[in-house]
């Protein structure tokens, strides 16, 4: 340990103005996001600005510290002056994690405490959130930054490589679809949390391998290709299909549901929206109302997806199982099959009795909670969406504001301003999650969320009556996930086919 803690002290004086600049850029990150920053507290366009700027500049300073650490004792080669000390690999690993711990993890993890606290939220009650979202923020910024340095020997090897990885990574996995998939609302949405997490776990085994493998071994070349391994199981994505994942999912239930009793079947009473339409690709867009029953009253129900085989009397089969989440389209409990077949499978079995069977995946939401937010300056605990306080200036609309912290809530969630039943979204809340766990990666540990009415608060003396007292939330949180099995027979395709002209 007295070695280690020599190695510290040398580093620390041999990298002053890289630690100054981690230190100073998580300081900005407290002051732009403190409430009462004195020149930020009627700008919101420049703290959002502040902020945006703030999350890029830390994780370069933190790069460049750590990069610049590792290799003030490089790992390659033989010819190193250092190895002629007699370090201990141990003490010098030690070094320098203790390095990254006093001045990029303790320093961000006090200085997101104190914009928790600042915002308004109990410290306590966010410990856990804090100390994961190091855990994360260790294994996405830190640990391969680190590994990746002990391979190289310099600032441009380690950039070369960064971006032979990097092109490699998306050349290989194609991820490039996935995140203009996600921006559209396709994946795995709510559920993305398990892929993420399969990612991190390969990255933090795989860049721990080969950073204790160089440092204790100091085989470049072994090490080198293990990075590259860890690279190409990246790349093949997790080893779970969707339905995999929402089972996993479904096992993290909070409430236990009698899977047997529910069932979905063909939606009779919706028979006039049923439509087999053929394209001018010669593609047929099928379009099927479902009945869910065996559901609660007092649940609300998100559908994920369907998987669904479609068979002919004749033995054809069509099978819509390659994107789940796809193959649904629901608005409350009016729940629809929608998928594309080929024409020449709907000409074999159009004519046919055909059946269908699959799965419908969904999410029940309970436990409705309602909060009324006053206007004024107080705050209030808003289930769903952190902490909230509204405003209503005569002549204006009405206006919700709410910052949660670490994480979307996965809960659904209505505002409703009086009679109006139109309300504007001014900042889009974040993508909600079923992850289990009490954090998100994040940098800035607080979101804002801002929505609007689209009428004007009247004046206390108008003809047509006072100001709301309040703005009323609802929030409903996801209690079960569960897979509802799809049965239908005797359906005549033909008898609802239509042509785009």
């Amino acid at each position: 340990m007295r070695q280690a803690l020599h190695i510290l002290k040398k580093d620390v004086r041999h990298l002053w103005i890289e630690i100054a600049v981690v230190l100073i850029a998580t300081g900005l990150l407290v002051f732009i996001d403190t409430p009462r920053a004195f020149w930020l507290s009627n700008a919101p366009l420049p703290q959002t600005v502040g902020a945006t700027l703030v999350s890029y500049l830390l994780p370069v300073a933190w790069w460049i510290l750590i990069v610049r650490a590792v290799h003030a004792e490089t790992l390659t080669g033989d010819r190193e002056f250092w190895q002629t000390r007699p370090y201990s690999w141990r003490s010098l690993l030690a070094a320098k994690a203790l390095l990254v711990a006093l001045f990029v993890n303790l320093p961000m993890l006090a200085a997101q405490a104190m914009i928790v606290q600042q915002q308004g939220f109990s410290l306590s009650a966010e410990i856990p959130s804090l100390l994961w979202n190091q855990v994360l923020l260790t294994v996405v910024f830190v640990l391969p930054v680190a590994a990746i340095a002990a391979l190289t020997t310099g600032i441009i090897q380690f950039v070369v490589m960064v971006l032979v990885l990097f092109v490699s990574l998306m050349l290989l996995s194609m991820r490039f679809m996935m995140f203009a998939a996600a921006f559209v609302g396709g994946g795995w949405r709510a559920m993305e949390w398990i892929r993420t997490y399969y990612d991190l776990l390969v990255i933090a085994i795989g860049a721990a391998a080969a950073l204790l493998w160089q440092y204790a071994r100091r085989r470049t070349l072994g090490a080198r290709v293990l990075a590259a391994g860890v690279a190409m199981v990246l790349a093949a994505g997790a080893p779970i299909s969707w339905a995999a994942g929402f089972g996993i999912q479904s096992r993290l239930s909070r409430r236990a549901v009698a899977e047997s009793a529910i069932r979905v079947g063909y939606n009779s009473k919706l028979e006039f929206t049923t439509r087999a339409l053929i394209d001018r690709n010669q593609r047929v867009n099928l379009h099927i109302p479902l009945q869910l029953a065996g559901i609660a009253d007092d649940v609300m129900v998100k559908t994920e997806g369907l998987v669904a085989t479609i068979e002919g009397a004749g033995g054809a089969v069509w099978r819509a199982d390659d994107h789940p989440w796809a193959n649904a389209g629901s608005t409350g409990r009016l729940i629809a099959l929608q998928t594309m077949v080929d024409e020449s499978f709907y000409e074999k079995v159009k004519d046919q009795s055909v059946r269908v069977r699959g799965y419908l995946y969904v999410t029940l939401y309970g436990n409705p909670q309602v909060t009324k937010v006053p206007f004024g300056d107080r705050t209030v605990p808003v289930p769903g969406m952190g902490i909230c306080a509204a405003s209503a200036v005569p002549g204006a609309p009405y206006f919700l504001t709410c910052r949660s912290a670490f994480r979307p809530e996965a809960d659904l969630v209505s505002v409703s301003f009086s009679a109006s039943p139109d309300v504007v979204d001014y900042s889009p809340r974040r993508p909600i999650s079923y992850s289990p766990f009490p954090a998100e990666l994040s940098i800035d540990p607080v979101t804002p969320y801002v929505a609007y009415s689209t009428f004007k608060a009247p004046a206390p003396d108008a003809i047509q009556g006072r100001p709301l007292d309040a703005v009323t939330v609802e929030a409903l949180e996801p209690v079960a996930h569960v897979r509802a099995p799809l049965t239908i027979d005797g359906l005549r395709l033909a008898q609802f086919e239509a042509r785009l002209k």
